[in-house]
């Protein structure tokens, strides 16, 4: 998957602080009330790992608790025994509209526009006559991933010149999208209709888990 694509905000990705215990982030976790209370919370919590949280109904194999918790609820979070461990304050419940597509990248510091341009036109022209986009995928994709398969993604997860030129499309639409600022291009094949799924979002602070 191209990485590069995957721009969850900084506050998603805040993994490198020091863990607290679990009992002193319950504390400062009770009394949140809204989103709006995450900076303050950063502010006065600089080495603690505090972020927004999302979890999607696709998520429940692996944090079945976060599911079935109400607005306000305290869950624990942890996808597998090897990842960290969090405490997540319930504070919208709501249905997130998830897109999904295959996508083939073209590196614009590597080529000029006018070649990507050239490239992607063949390579439409090929899926047109009718040759597998994962075959074309295999041959051009300049990212490492060999299917192009992009996985089910909501907003705000892509970069917003890709998530608006992309989410709006019919499953079976081929679609050339331009991310000009970081010379990123690409072909998209949107392979599915977009569907909803329930989320359950919150504020997150990872926590250590005390020796037995």
């Amino acid at each position: 998957m191209n990485k590069l694509l995957l721009i969850f905000s900084s506050l998603m990705l805040s993994f490198n602080f020091n863990a607290q215990s679990l009992k002193q982030v319950t504390k400062v976790l009770k009394s949140v009330e809204s989103f709006d209370e995450l900076k303050a919370l950063k502010a006065k919590y600089p080495n603690w790992s505090i972020s927004i949280d999302k979890t999607l109904l696709s998520d429940s194999v692996a944090v079945p608790a976060v599911l079935t918790a109400k607005k306000g609820d305290l869950v624990k979070k942890q996808h597998n025994a090897k990842a960290p461990t969090f405490l997540v304050k319930v504070l919208t419940i709501e249905d997130e509209e998830l897109c999904k597509v295959k996508y083939i990248f073209l590196d614009g510091k590597k080529y000029s526009k006018t070649e990507i341009d050239s490239i992607r036109t063949i390579i439409i022209q090929r899926y047109t006559d009718g040759e597998d986009f994962e075959k074309l995928v295999k041959e051009y994709n300049m990212d490492g991933n060999p299917t192009g398969d992009l996985g089910w993604f909501y907003q705000g997860m892509m970069v917003d010149e890709f998530d608006k030129a992309v989410r709006k499309r019919l499953k079976g639409e081929i679609v050339n999208v331009d991310v000009d600022s970081h010379k990123w291009y690409y072909v998209v094949l949107k392979n599915h209709d977009n569907k909803i799924e329930k989320a359950i979002n919150g504020i997150k602070i990872q926590y250590k888990i005390s020796p037995q």
